[in-house]
């Protein structure tokens, strides 16, 4: 089965990983700190109330995600700083900022990282991301504001001033920059804005590699839909300048299939206590308030194939609609009318 080849895989590259660890380092505790250098350990109780989301952590994230040689370990801090910045995320902001220096990034590149995040989401994360990289800086004792930044990190920014435009900066390369900005891109699923990115990280020297490792890496921060729309956009650009593509159902990022098929629906939608139809609930209400068009789709049909009503979607809909707001209320309701009327299925009184 998929998912079966695809954990059989996981298990023989961590396996040659820990055989060569030995080797060289001597014998460790597998899925450990001393497992994978770059597995930072997880603040105390992170994961005491969902131990699942810990194991997905330690064996995929870390474990397989992190240590795929298509993307070095400096593009994937670069990219992981940037997308947790745009998402918020500040807890593991502040330990990926820590992470990318460790790999090789300076004070002045995150800081561009920062300016740069700015023009793809927002003033407050840039003033948000500042804040953290001056405390991670301080705590090395480096510098705040590195030499020859485009922006400085001082979260004193006056109300009229803006940050000067990151492209007179040379902090980072045109290939970096185009590896944030798709990576961004696909965190925020802006299908638009992602088919110009690609476009242009293709004319800066990223290649279709690189371009399939960094969606992938992306969707453990942004979450697998958002994979799956940058698969399917990616390959639409690359199949418009005729460029080699492969089979399977995301020939852009074809690892995404075997973690699809394995990890997503080959082993967490079939795990207990939550039933299929409680996990189709789960999803609809994700996707529907996350504005996720194809997925919500693709996942109302499952959700009506695991029992779940006509009725029951109907008031989810209503329901998710009061927390995510009327656009993706009826932007859902539209699809779900499309779903019903496909399957000559009466509408909700």
């Amino acid at each position: 089965m998929p998912h079966m080849k695809f954990r059989v895989t996981s298990v023989l590259r961590l396996w040659s990983l820990g055989v060569l660890s030995v080797l060289f380092f001597g014998p460790f505790e597998p899925f450990g700190p001393a497992a994978f250098a770059q597995q930072p350990p997880p603040p105390p109780g992170a994961y005491d109330a969902a131990p699942y989301l810990g194991q997905i952590r330690n064996d995929y994230v870390y474990g397989d995600i992190w240590e795929r040689p298509g993307l070095s370990l400096r593009d994937r801090s670069m990219i992981t700083v940037a997308v947790t910045q745009a998402l918020n995320a500040a807890s593991e902001l502040r330990l990926h900022m820590g992470r990318a220096l460790d790999n090789g990034l300076t004070e002045g590149e995150i800081t561009e990282i920062i300016a740069q995040v700015q023009w793809y989401f927002s003033l407050p994360a840039e003033v948000d991301g500042a804040a953290i990289a001056a405390e991670v800086f301080t705590q090395r004792g480096l510098p705040e504001s590195p030499a020859g930044a485009a922006s400085s990190l001082s979260v004193e920014r006056p109300a009229a001033a803006g940050p000067a435009p990151f492209p007179q900066s040379t902090a980072l390369s045109p290939r970096d920059r185009s590896l944030i900005t798709v990576a961004l891109s696909t965190a925020l699923y802006a299908s638009g804005t992602l088919r110009v990115e690609v476009e242009r990280a293709l004319d800066n020297g990223v290649t279709q590699g690189e371009l399939a490792e960094a969606i992938t890496h992306v969707t453990f921060y942004s979450g697998f839909p958002t994979g799956v729309n940058a698969a399917r956009v990616t390959a639409d650009v690359l199949e418009a300048r005729g460029l080699p593509l492969g089979d399977g159902r995301f020939p852009a990022a074809p690892y995404l299939e075997d973690l699809i098929d394995g990890l997503v629906f080959g082993e967490t939608w079939t795990r207990t206590p939550l039933s299929a139809r409680d996990r189709s609930l789960a999803t609809i209400a994700v996707t529907l308030a996350n504005y996720q068009s194809e997925q919500l789709r693709t996942h109302l049909e499952r959700g009506l194939d695991n029992g779940v009503t006509v009725q029951e979607i109907a008031e989810l809909i209503a329901q998710v609609t009061l927390y995510s707001g009327f656009p993706s209320g009826l932007n859902g309701s539209r699809i779900f009318g499309e779903v019903l009327r496909e399957r000559g299925l009466e509408m909700p009184k």
